[in-house]
């Protein structure tokens, strides 16, 4: 393994961390956020189909809704990486969870963070994918790629976070969740709320 200097940080920093959970009756989805292993580490997201009834066209993490036959969400996630770009379950080295969030779908969503190796190629999907990519962690962590976008949500206006790259608008939960890896994990400073305060 490269073993970078950010995946040292992440995997030293993510042993105490105390993933935040969201009590409800809400269906469970869950992604990867998954590190290239590499000198210089990226974290792969994927462009959704517009063809799709769900987040169509949007920027996600690889996963997708807990199935009957998945013993856990972390099964969840792997089999849909698995049957979205192609990399195999026991290729993931799964570090840990991280915060839940609720996306605007009303789905609960359980990330989980690890490493992949950076040789692994992709096998797309192209009935749920258009495309799946790297972003290099050290230009998410120059702060360069984020802004702040206000959305109305229920009435209340909140600022949620943004990353653009190269053709790529990241915004929802998938940028909120890498807001949080970057600011819990590697002191990142965005200017953006990412933890939510006391576990719900």
């Amino acid at each position: 393994m490269a073993d970078s200097p950010v995946i040292q940080t992440l995997k030293s920093r993510i042993e105490g961390y105390q993933p935040q959970t969201i009590a409800g009756d809400y269906p469970d989805a869950a992604v990867v956020v998954a590190i290239s292993d590499d000198a210089k580490p990226g974290v792969l997201l994927t462009q959704r189909s517009p063809h799709l009834s769900l987040h169509a066209g949007e920027i996600a993490f690889p996963g997708g809704k807990q199935d009957e036959d998945d013993y856990d969400l972390l099964h969840t996630a792997v089999r849909e990486m698995e049957e979205e770009v192609g990399i195999p379950a026991e290729h993931f080295t799964c570090l840990g969870a991280l915060d839940q969030r609720i996306t605007r779908t009303k789905i609960r969503m359980t990330p989980y963070l690890g490493v992949v190796p950076a040789e692994l190629e992709f096998n797309i999907n192209y009935g749920e994918l258009d495309s799946a990519f790297y972003v290099p962690i050290d230009q998410l962590l120059s702060g360069k790629l984020f802004s702040v976008v206000d959305v109305l949500d229920q009435g209340i206006t909140k600022r949620v976070a943004r990353f653009q790259f190269e053709q790529y608008d990241v915004w929802g939960v998938t940028a909120m969740v890498l807001a949080d890896v970057l600011n819990e994990l590697l002191d990142a400073g965005l200017p953006v709320e990412t933890r939510r305060g006391a576990s719900s």
